[in-house]
């Protein structure tokens, strides 16, 4: 008996001698995401983890320190720019205050891996070193498109006359163009606007209603959907710049291997999503058809170009010819 206990003590022993001699990453980045942790936006975040992780063999690795409990998803960037954070994962709707241009992704068509061989995920880059010092490695989400849901059945774009809707500056021009009134409010907090009656729906990407139980505050979603969800990933500039050839390439690698993941898994997660939608929770879709859903469509992209170009004197011209390429391929 006392051999057998002697044998387990050794085993305990060598095992805690064996953890303590386990390389530890050379390595170790600070990051953060604008949503709060389940949010299926931060999914494209842990892939990057997984990722980063992998192609270092383990000698770099990217921790999550929190979402929105650190700091409102309008401020995080500044927490990047200052280097309380080195990489944020996050969405240039939120940041278009410091970088103007950054709603304008959402209005290009085309998969995160055909942005980058175009040379777009390159020129927002640039244009975000430029803006806050800050560098886009590239972009977390699949071909997510949008919805509009509300708390009452809309079947029409006049039904929007006159309705508060949440907003962020990405959906602040077609609002205005339906008629609605828009409502800041940041997207932790949307359950509760809709509860009390701050806003009669919201303007969002068509997964996340789930996750987040607003179908129990929602009746009707509205197609057809329009844009494309862009979550952006940034890093600290300095950090970047101290960084190994190798180890910049491990995180650029990361990054690729992100964008041509996201497709098929956001296009899975998209048709679940409505399907238990509609099935459990009596979600109703409700389909502009026609004319009015041509005009709608129209109106959601052509309200947004003539809203923000101005904003951009300097680069507005060359976003808008990139955005056409690929809309005339």
């Amino acid at each position: 008996m006392r051999r057998a206990i002697g044998c387990i003590v050794v085993i305990f022993t060598l095992g805690l001698f064996t953890a303590a001699l386990a390389p530890a990453a050379d390595l170790v980045l600070k990051g953060a995401t604008a949503w709060k942790q389940h949010n299926v936006f931060n999914n494209g975040f842990w892939e990057f983890q997984r990722q980063v992780v992998k192609r270092s063999g383990g000698k770099m690795k990217v921790d999550w320190k929190g979402g929105p409990e650190i700091s409102s998803p309008f401020e995080m960037l500044g927490l990047v720019q200052r280097g309380v954070l080195d990489v944020l994962n996050g969405a240039g709707a939120y940041d278009s205050a410091k970088i103007p241009e950054g709603v304008f992704l959402e209005y290009f068509v085309g998969t995160t891996a055909e942005l980058r061989k175009a040379g777009i995920t390159k020129f927002f880059d640039d244009v975000t070193q430029k803006r806050v010092g800050v560098k886009l490695l590239g972009l977390t989400s699949g071909p997510v498109g949008f919805a509009i849901f509300t708390k009452k059945p809309v079947t029409s774009i006049d039904g929007f006359k006159g309705m508060k809707m949440r907003s962020t500056p990405t959906y602040l021009p077609l609002g205005q163009a339906l008629g609605a009134t828009m409502i800041q409010v940041p997207w932790p907090e949307v359950y509760n606007a809709l509860e009390r009656g701050v806003v009669d729906g919201y303007f969002s990407p068509v997964i996340g209603t789930l996750g987040n139980k607003l179908y129990e505050q929602v009746c009707c979603m509205l197609k057809p959907f329009f844009w494309t969800v862009r979550t952006w990933l940034y890093i600290n500039r300095d950090v970047w710049n101290k960084l190994e050839p190798e180890q910049q390439k491990v995180l650029t690698d990361s990054m690729v291997a992100v964008e041509e993941w996201t497709p098929g898994y956001f296009t899975g997660l998209i048709d679940k999503e409505i399907d238990t939608l509609v099935k459990k929770h009596s979600m109703k879709v409700i389909e502009l058809k026609g004319d009015e859903a041509k005009r709608f469509r129209k109106m959601a992209y052509e309200a947004s170009w003539k809203k923000y170009l101005p904003n951009s004197p300097e680069y507005g011209k060359k976003i808008r010819e990139l955005a056409r390429g690929l809309e005339d391929r």
